[in-house]
């Protein structure tokens, strides 16, 4: 492989990312029932957190009272709001903050659920993510939210944890040195259904799994993840991007934290909380990303379905300690012109070609993507779509499972997103919009 297309960040940063010989490595093999619940990450509440949640709990589970169950809301979202507790006292980490999220939403329609995903509020998204979380690291809870007394249905839902953590790989696509043989896993070419919707990954995923009832096929989508940090910013009070909200409604953020650690101190946690950092050597190469089985949960149907949890090129300008390991300054100037087209465009091609390298290797048969880095790490949207179609065109992703590509871009009509992804496709599929 010429070495010209290996980014200088992997080699700058060798050490923390995971370059071996192998294309692919499944992270968790031999699983014992009995010690599944040691993998998630867990955060040990205090006497006071412990005695306020189980006092809210108890509450909950003797009334059906909307007033009595919105005062106990509120009372959460003014204990958020103050300045004695804040945010911090509420980790979604935490079994019995999970214990009063599950007993609080499942009190709620499931339309409820979507509007707390989707508020402004990160007290709300909190709520909604511990939910989650509670899920899809817990035995004792069905994907439905219900608690399990049934042994025989708890060990069916460990047996399903199980197979979603077996399920998590690790693919390094563009390790340095390694020399990928393809010809084994093309089948002659064939034409690919591409088109662009309006309307969030989620969304497109469950009507995609509704009409595929009577023929079931393999739907994958992507998490624009963060290479250093486990789902970007899913347990602190920051972000909250299209990618971040979808990977919090299914287990996705579930499993990728099994691969991190919680980091308490220093200025980021000052300023942002806790959160979690992928462990060393755990952090995702370019070109390279986690596959793995999940679960959403949140919507009308539990769909099953392919996260591909990737990290393409951060473009966002070198901030110490926030955002460090830009690859900004290796293809732009100071003032934001390129260097060089030709390294850019190959920089940004490996992670979409990796992309499609993993569908072609898991079978997938539907990819539903966004703007693939246009939001906060800073793509040219036009540039983007115009690689994402150069990618598409090339006949090794036209002679496998895949069949079809769907971009989920859910920004106005006159994004910039939007406009890019729809003049660069809309001469090879259907537009649909749906907002």
């Amino acid at each position: 492989m010429n070495s010209r297309t290996v980014p200088c960040i992997r080699i700058d940063y060798s050490n923390l990312y995971p370059c071996g010989t192998l294309i692919n490595k499944q992270i968790y093999t031999d699983i014992n029932e009995a010690d599944v619940n040691q993998f998630y990450l867990r955060f040990e509440e205090n006497d006071e957190q412990k005695s306020i949640f189980r006092k809210w709990t108890d509450e909950l589970l003797q009334t059906n009272d909307k007033d009595i169950i919105n005062n106990i809301f509120e009372e959460y979202r003014r204990l958020w709001r103050s300045r004695k507790y804040g945010s911090r006292f509420f980790d979604l980490h935490g079994r019995e903050f999970q214990n009063f999220a599950i007993n609080l939403t499942n009190h709620m329609e499931q339309s409820e659920w979507r509007q707390l995903s989707m508020s402004k509020s990160h007290a709300d998204r909190r709520i909604l993510r511990s939910r989650v979380y509670a899920i899809g690291s817990r035995d004792d809870i069905e994907w439905n939210g219900k608690f399990i007394n049934d042994t025989v249905e708890r060990k069916k839902k460990k047996l399903e944890m199980i197979q979603h953590l077996q399920s998590l790989e690790l693919f390094d696509w563009f390790a340095p040195n390694y020399e990928l043989h393809e010809s084994n896993l093309f089948e002659s070419d064939h034409d690919l259904e591409i088109r662009i919707t309006r309307q969030g990954t989620q969304e497109t995923i469950e009507e995609l799994y509704q009409n595929m009832q009577n023929e079931p096929k393999l739907i994958a989508w992507v998490n624009f993840a963060a290479s250093h940090n486990v789902c970007g910013s899913y347990s602190v009070d920051f972000g909250g991007s299209q990618e971040e909200e979808v990977a919090t409604n299914c287990d996705g953020a579930v499993l990728l934290g099994t691969l991190g650690y919680f980091v308490e101190t220093g200025l980021k946690s000052w300023v942002r909380g806790r959160w979690v950092s992928y462990k060393t050597g755990m952090h995702i190469p370019p070109g390279g990303h986690y596959w793995a089985m999940t679960k959403f949960v949140t919507g009308p149907s539990h769909v099953d379905c392919g996260m591909i949890a990737t990290a393409f090129a951060d473009f966002r300008p070198y901030i110490p300690i926030f955002y460090p390991y830009t690859e900004r300054k290796y293809f732009y100037t100071l003032i934001g012109n390129v260097k060089n087209e030709e390294e850019l465009e190959k920089r940004c091609m490996i992670d979409i070609e990796g992309v499609l390298k993993t569908c072609l290797a898991k079978q997938v048969h539907t990819l539903v993507t966004g703007a693939s880095g246009c939001g906060a790490f800073r793509h040219n949207p036009y540039v983007e779509a115009k690689l994402w179609k150069k990618c598409l065109e090339k006949k090794e992703y036209r002679c496998g499972s895949l069949k079809q590509v769907i971009f989920a871009v859910l920004d106005s009509e006159t994004s910039d997103n939007w406009i890019a992804f729809r003049n660069e496709f809309s001469t090879l599929q259907n537009i649909e919009n749906k907002m």
